[in-house]
């Protein structure tokens, strides 16, 4: 019978590669047995955003989380190691004897995650991303098994976080090798034209009106075509091209609203995504009012959507930008609603003016009860704090008709419209007659 992780008092903390390696190999060898079927396979995880947790809730908070992620660790079936290979970075090696086993076994690490972390009565919820070697590790390459594992938790957490990713050579391989290339691409992109804007309208329910754009931006690759954001945002945000990649998303939304403004079109807000990287940048405030007024729009015509880790990072901070901002008519939205801090305290700190119900919720609200549960609190919530609500990722009528029960006042998602280009809004929505936009 394999052994438990509980014969264990704690988990080992390694910031050396060496020693970690050395560690594997130790593990390896000492429960190799050659007489029986096994299956070994090196298991990397890393928390999610962590960071962000450290700085809004603080480091003993931080401390106490990771704690109890041990304590769940230990009571955990095939596994012979477990390594705290990085601050926030575990190193497991699992042990099974067929592939069912092992999918099993992946299932109870991920589940883990599923109940929330509690510290000090606050809840908070945790994600991770994961990477998976795509060998049997043998004592002879454990060196390579912790390098695949590698390559595929950085790709998890390239492309979009909070999922498991198998190493798999070739396709690993072809990616990584242009990993450089496309740093050097995007850079060309930002200042070559190759990048457009698409947009995604919201409806406001009671009235059948558009009410405001979500400015998205768009990759259109000289050689590979439209490239999805979930593959080069994650590079931007790595390589620090975020910064340059906001700003001309922000002037160029800006330029487009002042087109349509010039040929007596669309008078609708316009929303821009501020990463976390562009709010933190000491000088964000500034370069946004700066970019608006080059532009020449009037600022009440934008909505600026950041989300609740940006704004919980540094309170005293983001009450000053929050403030300049909204001093220039710059209205401020919260997105991906309900998935952050548990904490609502900001609400009455921070001049907030609409949130967007992350589409997490939106997605199962028909059959998960607490799905619906928690949009119809969000929904009420802002009625009473009157503060606009939007519900993001609707995609059928049934989600439409229970949001309609709740109250909730704006619609945002592929019933209504996917983002489309600015000439496809033009066309699609007759923006100059002012009629009601049917969906149902």
């Amino acid at each position: 019978m394999i052994d438990a992780l509980t014969s264990r008092s704690q988990i080992t903390r390694l910031h050396s590669r060496g020693q970690l390696l050395a560690q594997l190999e130790h593990a390896v060898r000492k429960h190799d047995d050659t007489s029986s079927a096994q299956v070994r396979a090196c298991l990397i995880f890393d928390i999610d955003r962590f960071r962000q947790v450290n700085f809004s809730l603080g480091y003993a908070c931080g401390d106490h989380l990771l704690q109890e992620l041990n304590r769940r660790l230990k009571v955990l079936d095939h596994i012979d190691l477990v390594v705290r290979s990085g601050d926030d970075e575990y190193t497991l090696l699992l042990r099974v004897h067929n592939q069912e086993q092992l999918q099993s076994a992946l299932h109870r690490v991920r589940q883990i995650f599923d109940p929330p972390f509690t510290y000090q009565g606050q809840d908070c919820f945790l994600r991770a991303s994961f990477g998976l070697s795509d060998l049997t590790i043998t004592p002879d390459n454990v060196q390579q098994a912790l390098h695949q594992a590698e390559q595929a938790l950085l790709i998890a957490k390239q492309t979009g976080k909070n999922k498991l990713i198998t190493f798999h050579t070739l396709p690993t391989q072809q990616r990584f090798a242009t990993q450089i290339q496309m740093e050097t691409d995007l850079r060309k992109a930002i200042t070559e034209n190759q990048l457009l804007l698409y947009y995604q309208p919201r409806l406001e329910l009671s009235t059948g009106q558009i009410s405001c754009l979500e400015a998205l931006v768009r990759w259109n690759h000289p050689l590979h075509g439209m490239i999805a954001p979930a593959e080069f945002i994650p590079l931007a945000e790595e390589s620090g091209l975020i910064l340059p990649l906001g700003e001309w998303v922000l002037r160029e939304a800006c330029l487009q609203k002042a087109r349509w403004l010039a040929e007596n079109k669309l008078d609708y807000q316009v929303a821009v995504n501020i990463s976390p990287c562009q709010f933190q940048d000491e000088n964000f405030a500034d370069k946004a009012i700066h970019i608006i007024q080059q532009t020449g729009i009037n600022p009440s015509y934008l909505e600026f959507e950041i989300t609740e880790s940006s704004i919980m990072q540094n309170m005293e901070k983001t009450i000053a930008v929050l403030d300049k901002l909204c001093s220039k008519g710059i209205s401020i939205s919260i997105d991906d609603f309900g998935i952050g801090y548990s904490s609502l305290n900001y609400l009455k700190e921070f001049p907030i003016h609409c949130l967007k119900i992350d589409r997490s919720f939106v997605k199962n609200i028909q059959s998960n009860s607490n799905d619906w549960a928690i949009t119809n609190a969000i929904i009420h919530l802002g009625h009473a704090l009157n503060i606009q609500v939007v519900a993001e990722g609707v995609e059928d009528v049934g989600q439409l008709d229970i949001l309609k029960e709740t109250t909730c006042t704006t619609i945002q998602g592929f019933l209504l419209s996917p983002p489309i280009s600015a000439y496809d809004i033009e066309q699609t929505f007759h923006m100059n007659d002012n009629r009601p936009v049917m969906i149902s």
